[in-house]
């Protein structure tokens, strides 16, 4: 028996498909009875350095939440310390280390009890800034191969694309730029050597790459 979109199993189905983090993500912020902006609006409080704009990062949410997109290296340790979590226990994959799924209800309880994720203050973090310039060939291939998809349509978003992209490098993309830029000119020679792509996107790409940021090749 066909399942219906919208139906119970639908949505159960859709949520099993998920990474595990992604639905853990997904079940900390319903067990608190927040709404995706909630949720970004309380990010901002345990963030230390100023985060996007709203809509931005409440687009960004729903991708970590449908396991689209996983949270950079920045990004990990806030969520963790948002829902009062460990990093290695809300995104057990990370590490390839097996975790305990988190339980809600534990969640729950610390919030009701105690008022919120107790302070991380006691911790140091070491952060480290690279400045990396990518030609176009490794942003096209960035996108192409790397696991950070722009639909067709999102081409035409330039903020869309400059956050796939921040968000994309920040996920340690940075590392296989040289590898998917040579893949990207051998796409551009014969497109049956790459993955299937809506017609026109490569061109589309092209020309949305050297727009937003400034690179042709």
């Amino acid at each position: 028996m066909p399942v219906l979109a919208g139906s119970p199993l639908a949505t159960e189905a859709a949520t099993a498909e998920r990474p595990v983090w992604a639905q853990q993500i997904l079940a900390a912020r319903q067990v608190r009875d927040w709404s995706q902006a909630d949720a970004v609006r309380e990010l901002r409080t345990v963030s230390a350095e100023p985060l996007p704009d709203d809509e931005t990062m409440i687009r960004q949410w729903k991708r970590w939440e449908s396991g689209k997109t996983m949270p950079g290296a920045f990004y990990k340790p806030l969520i963790a310390n948002l829902f009062g979590a460990s990093v290695l226990a809300l995104f057990p994959e990370v590490t390839g280390v097996p975790a305990e799924p988190i339980n809600p209800l534990r969640l729950r309880t610390q919030v009701d009890l105690f008022g919120g994720p107790e302070p991380q203050d006691w911790q140091t973090r070491v952060e480290i800034r690279i400045s990396v310039h990518p030609t176009a060939d490794e942003l096209m291939g960035l996108v192409i191969f790397g696991g950070f998809p722009i639909t067709l349509d999102e081409l035409d978003d330039d903020d869309a694309v400059t956050e796939t992209i921040r968000f994309a490098l920040a996920h340690d993309g940075a590392g296989e730029l040289a590898r998917w830029a040579e893949q990207t000119r051998r796409v551009f020679a014969d497109p049956a050597t790459g993955p299937e792509l809506p017609a026109g996107y490569l061109p589309k790409l092209r020309r949305t790459i050297a727009r937003v940021f400034g690179v042709v090749a």
